[in-house]
């Protein structure tokens, strides 16, 4: 399976508004957003954990950046705090149509899947999974997210600002 465009960067932080405001100086980014997640079921090496999540994206031109701060049970992005616990980069997300096939795809060229789960933001639903063995140091995030209608999800920071609105998936924050 070829993956297409490179959707957002994720990094677990330890302070999410500490990091967005690094991050600001940093790439020049002025408008933030944080996910509004709802019912989030999410399976770590096969077992369902208990974690709350806060996402927060933002970008500034072809650069977008996630910023994963959790809490709760052991889970892929507290081995990233586990290892450094001010973060570090965890993964590189593409959006999906269909999250099935991708995986199957994905698992067919070597990659096993890691952490999966479903959330609502919203109106719109999101599954997603995190896979290893890509061959570098970090995970790639698959992600499928529909509305209501059915309709698939499109850039993160035009969504943001659009659809956002509309779906209430998000809340700017800055």
């Amino acid at each position: 399976m070829k993956l297409k465009k490179i959707g957002h960067v994720g990094i677990v932080v330890k302070d999410a508004d500490a990091a967005m405001d690094r991050f600001s100086e940093i790439f020049g980014i002025k408008k933030w957003y944080e996910i509004n997640i709802d019912d989030l079921e999410m399976l770590y090496e096969g077992k369902k954990v208990d974690s709350d999540l806060r996402i927060i994206v933002g970008g500034k031109g072809f650069t977008k950046i996630e910023l994963i701060q959790t809490r709760g049970s052991r889970n892929a992005y507290s081995e990233i705090l586990e290892r450094n616990p001010e973060g570090d980069f965890h993964h590189i997300m593409y959006n999906v149509r269909n999250l099935e096939r991708a995986i199957i795809s994905l698992e067919q060229d070597g990659m096993k899947v890691v952490q999966h789960g479903t959330y609502k933001a919203g109106t719109a639903n999101v599954s997603f999974a995190y896979l290893s063995g890509g061959g570098f140091g970090g995970l790639i995030e698959l992600v499928n997210t529909t509305t209501a209608g059915g309709i698939p999800k499109g850039d993160l920071i035009a969504e943001a600002q659009l659809f956002g609105r509309i779906s209430k998936s998000y809340t700017r924050i800055k």
